[in-house]
């Protein structure tokens, strides 16, 4: 007996390379003023707009993501500028950083 595909399983099966990787549910942030929680949605029972706003609330989320990445980047950098190696901790490798910043 052959099983019917869900809309997801079938949309999942679609050859756009991303629709593989399409979430059961969708995270709808809250709106200001106007819907003061946030909303799980199934994504077969989201609307479009839904979606718009659920693709908004993630693109925030990857901005942070991108900011705390490169500020780890930055301070990697640093560290290794400053002769810092892989066993080096955060804090031996700038334990001078204020007494280096008041001599230049």
């Amino acid at each position: 007996m052959q099983t019917k595909l869900t809309l997801l399983e079938l949309l999942r099966k679609q050859p756009e390379m991303y629709l593989r990787d399409l979430p059961e549910t969708i995270l709808i942030p809250a709106l200001d003023g106007n819907r003061p929680d946030e909303i799980m949605r199934r994504l077969e029972d989201a609307t479009i707009d839904d979606i718009a706003f659920a693709i908004q609330g993630l693109e925030s989320e990857v901005r942070v993501i991108h900011r705390r990445l490169s500020g780890l980047r930055d301070l990697y950098e640093m560290a290794r500028r400053r002769g810092a190696l892989g066993m080096t901790t955060v804090a031996n490798a700038f334990a001078n950083i204020s007494t280096e910043e008041d001599s230049k």
